[in-house]
């Protein structure tokens, strides 16, 4: 994903005023991303859209690219992508950065974003008070898993929606309370549907309670399933959706790999070995698990532990992680009969042969690519030399006792640091030579030789740092120059 990002930032840099409307190649390559983008966390979407946005340089680029972003993400079937529509509206369209094309357009995006805030997936469930056919109020949603569907009698997709829903009640297989919110104000009608629905709670709203606005209810059938913690699961759903959704929930056999807490016992585990930790330590640690499972018979928790192991290891972004990730694949992942379901393939035989993919680009041990790139290149200032130098430099020929390779984004943060870190670096080694490779620029100016870099060094993250030694060998890989500058702080030295 990230190569086709910087190939759509290359695209997007190089339109300018005199462009012309629609920009087909350039929709094409939104659409290739937003497929890449399917599946990941709104927040993750929203967070790539926002840089893509902000990327533009020529503002009817900027609008071109906000505008299609935002229609893409209104119109999605996918559940949980019009988080990331509110979340360009009020950023970018509602704040008036990108001028929407005329103000009836302005007023439904200010109207989608009202009618939606308040409710997105993941969020608390507003409480609601109603009250039943018997006066008494109501508040909603209660204890356990929750089901609130609002409906009109005189709705025709109501009545089917309600015919599904009443085999699901009837069926009795979820352990689920359901609240039929009627929005109208027939009462004959109202009680003449609760006689034929039994099995749920039959509601209707206060007139002080803003419930249109808080679930987003401007038509219907409307439902939302809420989870015991009350934390909003599905929203915009239909029966077999409310299944499906209520069976991934509740199956014993749904494994969730690399949640927070398991990451976080991974850590606490990883750090007892400090900075003696070896790949041989990160194996053992794999072989006790798989013996405490695998050997005990136990597969459920034998593949929930080694799946939490790659997630772990895909994302700690170090030497030894990212080394030891070969082994653990090819013991572990690569295990005939074992990962054998489609879920097992879409979420951890396919990140494991991702995984071997990057790590067999530039291995340590072997030549850099030979490759010229354009960059600066940093050194501690002398007397006849400069601390700073740009140009093109061959990869095989730089000149340092030790020589690093930084591959980064000005906007990128953890870039920010790593540059900072460059400069203690450089201050504290005479010998050491930085080059500052800008892959922004890079993709800009020379989209090929881009290509060619992305298909032969791992750049899934930036930033990237590699150490070579005198002779265009890597020494290292994913090297962190911010301990590196810690080191040399401490000792007065960089090793």
């Amino acid at each position: 994903m990230k190569k086709l990002l910087l190939s759509l930032l290359a695209l997007v840099w190089s339109l300018g005023a005199a462009a012309q409307e629609p920009y087909p190649e350039l929709g094409a390559k939104l659409n290739e991303y937003f497929t890449a983008l399917a599946g990941e966390p709104a927040s993750v979407q929203s967070k790539e859209c926002d840089y893509l946005i902000s990327s533009c340089r020529d503002s009817l680029v900027r609008q071109y690219v906000a505008l299609k972003i935002y229609d893409h993400y209104l119109r999605s079937k996918i559940m949980g992508d019009d988080a990331v529509a509110v979340h360009v509206a009020r950023k970018w369209l509602l704040s008036g950065d990108v001028a929407m094309h005329s103000d009836m357009d302005l007023l439904n995006a200010r109207v989608f974003v009202t009618f939606n805030e308040s409710s997105l997936i993941g969020m608390q469930a507003p409480q609601l008070s109603g009250f039943g056919p018997d006066g008494l109020h109501v508040r909603i949603p209660g204890e356990g898993y929750c089901v609130l569907y609002f409906y009109d009698t005189g709705c025709s997709t109501c009545k089917v929606e309600t015919a599904r829903l009443k085999a699901f009640v009837r069926e009795g297989k979820y352990p689920v309370s359901v609240y039929a919110v009627y929005i109208g104000q027939d009462e004959s009608s109202w009680e003449e549907y609760r006689a034929d629905f039994e099995g749920v709670t039959h509601l209707r709203m206060s007139d002080e309670t803003d419930w249109q606005r808080l679930y987003g209810v401007l038509q219907t059938p409307r439902m939302f399933l809420v989870s015991p913690s009350g934390e909003i699961l599905g929203r915009g759903l239909d029966t077999p959706a409310l299944q499906l959704l209520l069976n991934r929930e509740l199956s014993a056999d749904q494994f969730v790999y690399g949640e927070t807490s398991q990451m976080a016992a991974l850590d606490q585990l990883f750090a007892a070995y400090g900075d003696t930790l070896k790949v041989s330590d990160v194996m053992d640690v794999a072989d006790y698990m798989a013996a405490r499972t695998f050997g005990e018979g136990n597969m459920d928790a034998f593949k929930q532990n080694m799946g939490d192991v790659l997630y772990y290891l895909s994302s700690r972004k170090t030497e030894v992680f990212r080394a030891a990730a070969v082994p653990f694949v090819e013991k572990y992942i690569h295990l005939p009969d074992v990962w054998n379901t489609p879920e097992d393939q879409a979420q951890v035989v396919s990140l494991g042969d991702l995984l071997l993919n990057l790590c067999s680009r530039t291995p340590v041990d072997a030549p850099v690519p030979d490759l010229k790139l354009p960059g600066v290149l940093r050194r501690k200032p002398c007397l006849f030399v400069p601390a700073s130098r740009s140009g093109e430099f061959a990869l095989r020929k730089l000149k340092g006792s030790p020589a690093y390779v930084v591959f980064y984004s000005p906007d990128c943060s953890s870039c920010r640091d790593m540059l900072a870190a460059v400069e203690r670096v450089v201050q504290e080694n005479r010998r050491a030579r930085v080059l500052l490779v800008d892959m922004d620029t890079l993709m800009t100016d020379a989209p090929e030789l881009g290509q060619q870099l992305l298909d032969t060094v791992d750049l899934s993250g930036l930033p990237m740092v590699l150490e070579l030694d005198k002779k265009g060998v890597v020494r290292h890989k994913y090297v962190d120059l911010t301990t590196v500058a810690a080191r040399s702080d401490e000792s007065g030295e960089t090793h």
